[in-house]
Order: C-alpha cells, then sequence, then structure tokens
C-alpha cells in the first residue's frame, strides 16, 4: 500500500542525559514543519576489494551508521513577549542558549560548548523513523512576499524503522501565524549602516555536525562553525557605499534585521560584525541589484548572531 506524503508528523524532545533517549509526545512535543525528510540511513559504504580470477564486483559493507532530518519551522515568535517560541529547543540543539526575561523578550546567545541534544521522531503515513543523540545546523531564509524560514538539518543515532501508526492528540497551538516578509512586516534592515532596499537576505549558522563511529564511542559532533550569509540589495551609488573598496580593504561592519511589528511576534538579528565577499551584480526587473555574501564574526566571543524575540 502507497505511503501519503500528506501524512507527516515530526515530535522533537531535550534529552536529560546527552545522548540517552527521551520518548517525545504528540501533545507537547509536536513541531509544525514545512518540507521534512527523514532519511532512511546514512554512512558510508565500503568497498571489499577482493581479487579473484575473473571481473566483477567484490561487494560492500556499510559502517558508521546514522540518520539525517531536515526540515523548515516557519520564523515566527510565541505570541507572547517573553515567552520562549515553540522551536526554541530546535535552535538550542544547533548551538544557542536561551535566555528569558519575563514579559519582555527571549534572546538566543552562541554557545561553544554544552548544548542538548534530542529525541526526534518522524512519522510517514505510519512509518516511524527516529534519531538519538542528536545535533543540527539551522539556516535562516527571508525573501520579500515569502514566508520567512528557519531550514534545520540534525544528525543523530540510527534505528531501524518500523510500523506504529499515526499518534493522536497532536497539539500546534504554540505555533502562531508567521508575518511575510516586506516593507510592513520587516521594518528595519540596516547593513554596514546602509538602510536599503532588500529582496532577500539570508545566514546559514555553518555549524560542522559530523557523526563519529570509533571503538567505545559513537555519536553526533559539533567541533566548529562557520557562520556565512548573503544579502541582496538594491546597487548604491558608489560615492554612498563603495562595496568594492570594502571588500578589497577587508571593512568590517554590522546589520540588523527586524522582522515583525506587533509584540510576541518582533523577532531581532543582532550581527555585530560582519566581513563582505565579493559580489556580483544582477538585473531584477530593470533595477541594478547586488548580491553581497558575508561572514558572520566574533566580536568579543560567541556573539556572532543574537536572535531577540519580543
Amino acid at each position: 500500500m502507497a505511503k501519503s506524503m500528506q501524512k507527516m508528523l515530526l515530535l522533537a524532545a531535550v534529552e536529560t542525559v546527552p545522548g540517552t533517549p527521551t520518548v517525545p509526545v504528540p501533545g507537547s512535543n509536536a513541531i509544525l514543519t514545512r518540507n521534512p525528510v527523514f532519511n532512511m540511513i546514512d554512512g558510508e559504504q565500503v568497498e571489499r576489494n577482493l581479487m579473484k580470477p575473473y571481473k566483477g564486483n567484490s561487494g560492500k559493507l556499510f559502517v558508521g551508521e546514522h540518520r539525517k532530518f531536515t526540515f523548515e519551522v516557519e520564523l515566527a515568535g510565541s505570541g507572547a513577549a517573553g515567552t520562549a517560541p515553540a522551536w526554541s529547543l530546535l535552535l538550542q540543539a544547533c548551538g544557542f542558549a536561551e535566555t528569558v526575561t519575563a514579559g519582555q523578550d527571549v534572546t538566543f546567545n552562541p554557545v561553544s560548548e554544552g548544548e542538548p541534544t534530542l529525541t526526534m521522531y518522524g512519522y510517514l503515513d505510519g512509518t516511524l523513523f527516529t534519531v538519538s543523540g542528536a545535533k543540527g545546523n539551522v539556516s535562516f531564509e527571508l525573501i520579500s512576499k515569502q514566508i520567512p524560514v528557519m531550514k534545520f538539518e540534525f544528525t543523530g543515532r540510527y534505528t531501524p524503522a518500523t510500523e506504529t501508526g499515526m499518534p493522536t492528540g497532536v497539539d500546534y497551538s504554540a505555533f502562531i501565524m508567521p508575518k511575510t516578509v516586506g516593507k510592513t512586516n520587516t521594518p528595519t534592515f540596516t547593513f554596514f549602516g546602509l538602510t536599503a532596499c532588500t529582496s532577500a537576505f539570508s545566514i546559514n549558522w555553518g555549524n560542522s555536525v559530523t557523526w563519529r563511529d570509533l571503538i567505545n564511542c559513537a555519536g553526533a559532533h559539533s567541533p566548529t562553525r562557520s557562520p556565512t550569509g548573503s544579502a541582496t540589495i538594491e546597487l548604491p551609488k558608489a560615492d554612498q557605499a563603495n562595496w568594492g573598496e570594502k571588500v578589497r580593504t577587508s571593512e568590517v561592519g554590522s546589520a540588523t534585521l527586524i522582522h515583525g511589528v506587533t509584540p510576541g511576534n518582533i523577532i531581532e538579528l543582532q550581527m555585530p560584525k560582519l566581513l563582505p565577499g565579493i559580489g556580483t551584480v544582477s538585473d531584477d526587473a530593470g533595477i541594478a541589484m547586488l548580491q553581497l555574501p558575508f561572514d558572520l564574526m566574533p566580536n568579543q566571543g560567541d556573539d556572532e548572531l543574537v536572535i531577540i524575540c519580543r
């Protein structure tokens, strides 16, 4: 019997002991996603390379078995200032620490150690795929006239898929309606001191998540991160902002983006130190647009990107 791609569900819960599986429940651990993909298995196949008196394959052995989940989550707040958004646990497992100021805001700062791990259940029309000890990477994508999203990729321990049926009692009430990107809902964007007409902005947090399988130990590791981003803006006059010179002289700058205007659904991205890369100019309906890549640099350390929900 065919499986329906319309019947998918993701549950995620923080592990009390990192790497020790917990059991997420549909009433409190459901994640409202877009485009979820639960890999069958990930790893490597090692060639046997046997010598025989005739041609042909020697076969392969599978090593380093693990599993990846990829999915998108809409970028929106919790609906109440000072209350953590429902996607908080996902961001924490990507290397951020949560600080709640009751009735005011929730701030996410980068960390270099101690991030939690997750157990995740992915259901595809009754087939259950699980990962435990999962760590992730996140990308932020804000495109004009589109819904802003966070794109996640998690890597965790593999277990064989099972047939269980779809859970009941799923609760998505913690996820609120997002606002589309544009002048009305995205009131602030400054980039190297310039308030520019912008068609797209993105950040890839650049967590280097790998699966290590050694004697006596196996698990997901994130030893480093290299966050990068891209902004597509209307090309300014050279005497207003000369981007070629900024790149040539390795000039650093900052950026701030605020999306949302209603308390409880305002997301601010603060980037104190950016290093521009080589940009490209393109035509957008007769308007010259500059797509400028950049690296997010630490300022004092663990501060390349600060996310404030208020």
